[in-house]
């Protein structure tokens, strides 16, 4: 196998320019460069190629080599397709020194995200947070839009920064915001809030869909996730009483289980047995022990 050890990276941007941002836009430039896939990978012959839009990548040990394709790949594409290949954005380099590609700075073993990246995010947190602080918008709308940021950056060694932006948003986007806590109900009630907050965004996501009316089933479609983790999500969220069993099982069930349930430590393989009840599932349980888990949970301080 061949081993690359050096690398080219080649850019085209149109004159007009489309914005990217657009799905219909995407669509087109990829039916658009197939004339440049065709080229680059049954004329060229090169081995190691990747387009995703309008940003490719080339991979060969020869310096010579890629920079012979870059002046064909020019030609080729202002003669067929009138355009051309970015001047400033196009070069032929060395791995070890790390290639820009879709927002990460690509090395031999991670991936970092840009710099730049990261302060556009931070201006549009900044922006997030006085939308918030005026009530433009709600807690359930930052989740959704910060949700996309975290599985973009997901895809790179950032497990540090996406911790600290999930502290970043428990701090600045909290349910309640009290400036003074008076009296113990308060502060129980504010510990409350400061816990809900930690849950994932994946959770939180489940949340807004269930409220919304959506079914178990529906969200786990929609999601693209299995129904047993949308169970899940329901019962951290009952544990830390963003929602109520009551609202997702019914009373029958919920008044048989509770009977069988000796002990917050039973496990629910133990509950389930006692039950001998084929028609209520391991997530129900799971559910009814998340809410009797959440009673004790927070004490006031003493």
């Amino acid at each position: 196998m061949l081993r690359p050890v050096g690398g080219g990276r080649t850019v085209f941007d149109t004159n007009k320019g489309m914005p990217l941002g657009n799905l219909t836009s995407q669509f087109f430039a990829n039916v658009y460069l197939n004339e440049l896939d065709q080229f680059v990978k049954h004329k060229l012959r090169a081995k190691y190629y990747i387009r995703y839009v309008d940003d490719f990548v080339i991979l060969h040990e020869s310096k010579e080599q890629l920079e012979k394709w870059k002046i064909k790949i020019n030609a080729f594409l202002k003669e067929k397709l009138k355009i051309e290949l970015h001047p400033s954005k196009s070069h032929v380099l060395r791995l070890n020194g790390g290639i820009n590609f879709l927002g990460f700075r690509i090395f031999y073993y991670n991936k970092l995200l840009r710099k730049s990246n990261i302060k556009n995010f931070e201006r549009k947190f900044n922006h997030l947070k006085i939308l918030y602080d005026e009530g433009i918008i709600n807690r359930d709308k930052v989740i959704e839009i910060l949700e996309g940021w975290m599985a973009y950056a997901s895809h790179g060694d950032t497990y540090k920064y996406r911790k600290q932006i999930l502290k970043n948003f428990n701090r600045d986007f909290p349910y309640q915001k009290e400036k003074r806590i008076n009296s113990k109900i308060k502060y129980r009630n504010f510990i409350l809030k400061v816990k809900e907050s930690e849950l994932a965004f994946s959770a939180q996501q489940t949340l807004f869909m269930y409220r919304k009316g959506f079914s178990i089933k529906e969200i786990s479609i929609k999601r693209g996730i299995k129904e047993a983790t949308v169970w899940k999500h329901l019962a951290n969220l009952i544990e830390y009483k963003q929602i109520s069993v009551w609202d997702i099982i019914t009373k029958e069930k919920i008044c048989k289980i509770l009977n069988r349930i000796y002990s917050r430590k039973d496990r629910l393989r133990d509950i389930k047995k006692r039950l001998n009840d084929s028609t209520i599932s391991f997530d129900e349980i799971a559910c009814i022990m998340a809410s009797v888990k959440s009673k004790k949970k927070y004490k006031c301080p003493r």
